[in-house]
């Protein structure tokens, strides 16, 4: 039977109240669960930032100058030591000394927290430059056998590393008759915190020049009976006159034997520093040029090196070859000498260049052909 709209059971009405309670009590419950789990975020994001690691393989980093926190978060994700750079950008802020991140190289260790990179950081490097880190402007690489000109070319302002090499408070440094700094600016690889002047690039190569000196009079004592200008100069023909490390030892022996007879040293070396002709040859008017370094013309030693030399020729001109040679002549592969203690011999020997000159001349045309 169909049941009529006044048999039906009658609604039972929520009051508004209890409805209001009830969304009340869910949201009371949401906001507590809400907070417990914000709580327990918190906790884990502060313990990752702070907690201490044990440390793990070192990896090398580079804070470059005038990096932010976010820049040197970046970086340690980039390198795998924060798993996001926000956690350590909240070490920076969670952070109360104040103390600011220094640049320059570190050695930072996997497995360390944020927080104990930052105190690192704070603290400045704790590693030496790697020299392929150095950046091109910090390093600076003058090579041996240039003279005081020529190395000045490698700078942006050459007048003024050359007033700097002629700078007589300089010159006073280490004690020497001297109108130049020219063959006692020592060649090396140089490292600056910036990138310096050319003042003080002079000021560096001139405390290196005096420990290595200090150094080689030490190991060799004998040679402090001559003079630093004397050992400069010989030290700067061997660097020009000899192109393998074996042989500098005995062109030392050939400029102090020749000396000791009074025999000319006749060099071309001297002469391309007389006349700026770098690496051409020298013609017989050359040679008839009226120089105190035309050591054709003049016995002895020139009045001062002709170019800076390296250690390794620093080392041949204290310690010379015990040996009675008085000539040196090229071979034919531009390199190396042959030595002789007569005239007779000597004149032998540069036929047999000469021969062998014409060989390879005849064997380049016929590959020509």
């Amino acid at each position: 039977m169909e049941r009529t709209p006044e048999a039906r059971a009658p609604r039972k009405r929520v009051r508004p109240w209890r409805l209001l309670l009830r969304l009340a009590a869910a949201a009371f419950v949401l906001v507590i669960v809400a907070s417990v789990a914000a709580a327990v975020f918190a906790y884990l994001i502060y313990n990752g930032v702070t907690q201490p690691g044990a440390p793990g393989e070192a990896v090398d980093v580079v804070i470059p100058a005038g990096a932010t926190g976010r820049d040197v978060g970046v970086l340690l994700q980039r390198k795998g030591l924060v798993e996001h750079h926000g956690l350590f950008r909240l070490a920076v802020k969670l952070d109360s000394t104040g103390k600011a991140i220094k640049h320059g190289p570190y050695a930072l260790h996997r497995g360390l927290s944020p927080v104990e990179f930052l105190h690192i950081l704070q603290n400045g490097p704790n590693r030496s430059w790697r020299p392929d880190e150095i950046p091109s402007e910090r390093k600076i690489t003058v090579p041996e056998g240039l003279t005081i000109a020529q190395t000045a070319k490698l700078f942006d302002h050459p007048e003024a590393f050359i007033a700097a090499a002629s700078d007589s408070e300089l010159i006073a440094r280490l004690d020497i008759k001297a109108k130049t700094l020219e063959g006692f600016l020592m060649p090396d690889t140089y490292f600056f915190d910036v990138k310096p002047t050319e003042r003080e690039v002079v000021e560096r190569m001139v405390s290196h020049f005096g420990r290595v000196y200090a150094e080689l009079v030490e190991e060799f004592p004998e040679s402090a009976s001559r003079s630093k200008l004397e050992l400069a100069t010989v030290a700067s023909l061997i660097e020009e006159e000899a192109r393998v490390d074996g042989e500098r030892a005995k062109v030392a022996a050939v400029i102090y034997n020749r000396i000791e007879k009074s025999m000319p040293l006749q060099m071309d070396s001297t002469l391309q520093y007389a006349l700026g002709k770098y690496g051409e040859r020298m013609l017989h008017e050359d040679k008839e040029v009226d120089s105190p370094y035309n050591t054709y013309k003049r016995a002895g030693l020139p009045p001062g090196p002709i170019s800076s030399a390296g250690v390794a020729s620093w080392r041949a001109a204290m310690n010379p070859a015990d040996e009675d040679y008085l000539y040196f002549v090229s071979n034919a592969d531009g390199k190396t000498h042959s030595f002789s203690t007569n005239e007779a011999d000597h004149l032998r020997a540069v036929r047999e260049y000469r021969r062998a000159m014409a060989v390879q001349r005849e064997n380049v045309n016929k590959g020509d052909e």
